[in-house]
């Protein structure tokens, strides 16, 4: 099937691309490090990263709606091979700056424009199954990427590091271009359509389904960033851990939520997905509040295993609804302002850290991310029992041409519909 192997390639393409960003990005600071950067000129290009994918997100999916998700998709490839070749020379820190927000700009047209493609292409009843498998993609490579780049590293410095990024884009274009067919840009309608919501999604009269979604993104990723920063000092200032097993700690999560990822996404297509968006935020966030509790290395283990087994409860789910609200208002532009809620709540978590852990200390850091996650899930369930939360019938409403890129011209028309079952 044409579907099928179209899914087979993004699988593939994303693959590769964080493979090889997370291969960098892991010793990316170090690298900075190395050539003297210090204090700001050391935080800089990782905040200028984030704020590229904040600003860019929501116009870039507009964009890519309007000129084809084919010729997004391979632009933003293209961006990404310039980039992780501009890593092999001898930069100076200014330079890298300006790669970094080029990286930022990259990823801002890159994940939406994918979500797009795998969810306009994929049956209502298996789409939780076919997101929560495409997601393998992404934490399966965010599983690999630190272990394969220092091997790298300690193997041939960091020229290997960015050299083994330039190839994997180099391979992620090249199949992209062979395996992406053409086609796939909307009826003049479907654009104006997308070009208005671009303005749209932001405001409070958006349907309470869409701004309990961001509503939810953004706790969950204020949460994830908080924790990510502030928990490899607990487990060496506090716990006293060595760096083996802190690093067993850090990356059992992932592993977990990589592996359950589709059978959730099984799940998510007989449960009802906002039961399970609601359930999963829950637990993950009151998990949150014991980790500064956890005295030793097998109680810390468990806490992080049951985080990412909680967190994959509500992942395919949420992924499924935001593909819902992609039928309706144009996939790459609802995806992108959806990612820029994401990245300012990755954004936003690691600064009011630094301030909760220099007045308050770090207990207070965890405690503040469980209480940010569990407003974020109340956020979420009194906005999904606003009226039109659920969306209307079928037969009532307009149709909005989705792109798929499965074939070489437009799907049928996709009725908007938001699944509450």
């Amino acid at each position: 099937m044409p579907e099928r192997n179209l899914l087979r390639i993004l699988f593939l393409v994303n693959f590769a691309v964080t493979l090889g960003f997370g291969i960098a990005d892991a010793f990316f600071s170090t690298y900075l490090f190395s050539l003297g950067a210090r204090g700001l000129m050391l935080g800089l290009p990782l905040v200028c990263y984030s704020l590229a994918k904040i600003v860019c997100s929501p116009a870039l999916g507009a964009w890519s709606d309007r000129v084809g998700h084919r010729r997004a998709v391979l632009v933003s490839l293209a961006l990404y091979l310039l980039v992780s070749t501009g890593y092999l020379y001898n930069l100076s820190v200014p330079a890298l700056i300006v790669l970094r927000l080029l990286q930022g700009v990259s990823c801002a047209l890159f994940r939406p424009v994918l979500l797009a493609l795998v969810g306009s292409c994929t049956a209502e009843g298996k789409r939780g199954t076919v997101l929560a498998t495409f997601d393998i993609s992404f934490y399966g490579a965010l599983c690999l990427g630190p272990l394969v780049g220092g091997l790298l590293k300690d193997s041939f410095g960091f020229a290997g590091v960015f050299m083994s990024v330039a190839l994997l884009c180099l391979a992620a274009f090249c199949a992209a271009l062979r395996g992406i067919p053409g086609g796939g840009h909307g009826t003049g309608n479907a654009r104006r359509h997308e070009a208005a919501s671009a303005f749209r999604l932001w405001q409070l009269d958006r349907p309470g389904s869409y701004r309990a979604l961001l509503a939810f993104i953004f706790g969950r990723a204020f949460g994830i960033s908080l924790t990510g920063s502030f928990l490899p000092i607990l487990l060496t200032a506090k716990l006293g851990l060595t760096g083996a097993r802190s690093g067993i700690i850090l990356a059992s999560g992932t592993v977990a939520m990589t592996l359950l990822l589709r059978p959730m996404g099984k799940l998510s297509d007989r449960a009802p997905r906002r039961l399970l968006v609601l359930a999963g935020g829950s637990a993950v966030s009151l998990l949150y509040f014991l980790l500064p509790a956890a005295p030793g290395f097998y109680q810390m283990l468990i806490l992080t295993v049951a985080i990412g087994v909680c967190s994959v409860v509500s992942q395919p789910a949420s992924s499924a609804l935001l593909v819902e609200e992609g039928m309706r208002h144009g996939m790459a532009v609802t995806v992108g302002t959806f990612n820029a809620a994401l990245n300012l709540g990755f954004a936003a978590g690691p600064l009011c850290g630094a301030l909760l852990q220099g007045s308050l200390g770090i207990a207070a850091v965890f405690h503040t991310a469980g209480t940010v996650g569990l407003g974020a899930v109340l956020l979420f369930a009194l906005h999904s029992m606003e009226p039109g939360a659920e969306g209307v019938p079928c037969s009532t409403t307009k149709t909005i041409p989705v792109t798929c890129a499965a074939a070489t011209s437009s799907c049928e028309s996709v009725s908007p519909y938001s699944h509450a079952a």
